[in-house]
């Protein structure tokens, strides 16, 4: 048995979460990984993964296998590379993943940049907010905004965010501008509407320290974050929205912040990529640029 070759096809299965699709992935038969990962339980003399038919987890001795064989592994490829000198022209095709507003209004914004310093990456990008299997899906670089699941893959965080409350100046000289959050039951809210269950996302205030929900009765409702800002813009009410959603119309004039002192931490924005990616030159090339996108459009950045 060759440990090395038997460490990657383990790793593989883990990031997998099946035998058969690794065996896709890597090209051997469904039985030949089998056999690889037996021989490493039979050479350590331990159970490095439980299997049923219907699921497989790692056992505790699995876990401490995985992490330390990604550690090998990944000092192999990057020893190799270096030797090499394979990965001095970031290339390929590149799968992207993100939220359809972070797709269009910060990252497609600057592409003609990032295609100006790597032309010989191809950039395949879908959008999506739910959760996706990277593995499954073939996708590269994952970006998410919120609560991340417990998963294998490498998250950095791109930026933080706050739930900002604004009008159009023309509404606000109408109807007045509110002082508190108790204020907002006498004018227009414009609500968001969570996807799934159709039900009112409450709005968040910082109070005490601590962001508090408010529930409000609003004249509109939309799961679609654009065309909440679309209404605002025209006129229509007060929306609340993270920040990176209005931050441009906000700098145009478009639309004014109200209640600032109460804005409430919103949840950050970060980038995901499977383990063993750490190093590949495509995808370091693309988390860079996101990096950099959100740096710049940071106060005080330079773009």
């Amino acid at each position: 048995m060759d440990r090395l070759d038997a460490l990657k096809v383990f790793c593989c299965v883990v990031e997998a979460g099946a035998f058969s699709r690794a065996a896709d992935r890597l090209g051997i038969s469904t039985s030949s990984v089998t056999n690889q990962v037996a021989s490493l339980e039979n050479h350590f003399q331990v159970k490095l993964l439980h299997r049923t038919t219907r699921r497989m987890s790692l056992t505790d001795e699995g876990r401490q296998c995985y992490d330390n064989a990604v550690r090998l592994l990944g000092d192999m490829d990057e020893l190799e590379s270096a030797l090499r000198q394979s990965n001095a022209t970031p290339s390929g095709v590149l799968r992207v993943d993100m939220p359809g507003i972070v797709g269009d209004l910060i990252v497609a914004p600057a592409l003609p940049l990032f295609f100006r310093d790597y032309p010989d990456i191809t950039v395949r990008m879908t959008a999506n907010d739910r959760f996706v299997d990277m593995v499954e899906e073939g996708i590269d670089v994952l970006v998410r905004i919120g609560n991340l699941p417990d998963t294998y893959l490498v998250a950095q965080t791109l930026a933080t965010t706050r739930y900002v409350c604004c009008a159009a100046p023309d509404y606000l000289a109408r109807r007045g501008t509110p002082q508190s959050p108790d204020d907002l039951t006498t004018f227009d809210c414009l609500n968001f509407v969570y996807p799934k269950s159709r039900r009112i996302r409450p709005w968040f205030f910082e109070r005490d320290g601590q962001p508090a929900p408010l529930a409000l009765r609003g004249v509109f409702g939309t799961d679609h974050v654009e065309t909440l800002v679309a209404a605002a813009v025209a006129g229509g009410g007060i929306i609340q929205v993270l920040s990176l959603s209005v931050q441009d119309k906000i700098a145009r004039g478009v639309l004014v912040p109200v209640l600032a002192d109460y804005a409430a931490a919103g949840p950050d924005v970060s980038v995901l990529f499977q383990r063993q990616h750490l190093r590949a030159a495509k995808v370091k090339a693309f988390v860079d640029f996101l990096r950099e996108t959100f740096r710049r459009r940071e106060p005080g950045g330079s773009g």
